[in-house]
């Protein structure tokens, strides 16, 4: 099983034992908003961190894959620069990043539009998977927005993922072509919305995660899911494919 978003430097040791003994493999970690990442040095420090939280995962035999971008909720004084900066990584051959992410909208607001729309621009440019929040307000309108801004750039949308959707926003991620990713997590999915989801949509476009952080979270709620699909025999090709295949291929995983 891989879990396709979490933010690993939030949770503890531990955590990455439970994940392994019930049978997750690989872990994408998303750079996010930790602290106030007020400019590119902070920003620099964020992105290290989450390579070198590579050696605390993988003690417990996960595979760990980075994934680095400017998160919406993020205001920092030089913009430029932090751009800069995310672009020096994703030429780096000794880091590799294996998309671009997370970043998307929060509010919609114009500062939020341009920052995303110069990232869709390197996410381009370096022929990355790219990986998309949406807010848990105005979920509907802000997912619309965002899918109206990808229409406007010639992207393969089989590599893109429109994460954190839900009952009321997938269909219409689906019908654009892109990516829905499903999180199970106490404010977002629970097990049994996700594997209901999963039963009635197009699996080879739908992806599992917990989105791990300092929120309430349930670091098992992809073992979960996939445990209650088995239970509601779902079908071991679907299982598969939103569980591991689905995320293999988005993020040329081995």
């Amino acid at each position: 099983m891989i879990d396709t978003h979490a933010h690993v430097d939030t949770r503890p040791y531990e955590d990455f034992e439970e994940m392994a003994l019930a049978g997750v493999t690989d872990v994408l970690t998303l750079a996010h908003d930790p602290m106030r990442m007020s400019s590119s040095v902070v920003f620099k420090d964020h992105f290290e961190r989450l390579f070198w939280e590579r050696e605390r995962v993988e003690k417990n035999g996960i595979r760990l894959h980075v994934c680095l971008g400017l998160h919406p909720r993020v205001r920092p004084d030089d913009p430029e620069q932090c751009l800069e900066l995310l672009e020096s990584y994703l030429q780096r051959k000794d880091r590799r990043v294996v998309a671009l992410g997370e970043t998307g909208l929060e509010t919609g607001s114009p500062f939020e539009a341009n920052l995303l729309e110069r990232q869709l621009e390197l996410a381009i440019k370096y022929r990355l998977p790219i990986i998309i929040h949406t807010p848990r307000s105005s979920k509907a309108a802000i997912t619309r927005q965002a899918l109206e801004m990808l229409s406007t750039y010639s992207i393969d949308r089989k590599r893109v993922v429109v994460d954190h959707a839900d009952g009321g926003t997938v269909k219409s991620i689906l019908d654009r072509g892109y990516n829905a990713g499903l999180t199970i997590q106490p404010s977002k999915l629970t097990p049994s919305q996700a594997a209901e989801i999963v039963r009635q949509y197009d699996a080879t476009m739908l992806v599992l995660n917990t989105d791990a952080s300092s929120n309430p979270t349930d670091v098992l709620g992809v073992p979960r899911t996939v445990h209650l699909l088995k239970l509601n025999k779902a079908g071991d090709d679907r299982i598969r494919l939103v569980s591991e295949e689905n995320a293999k291929r988005i993020f040329g995983l081995g």
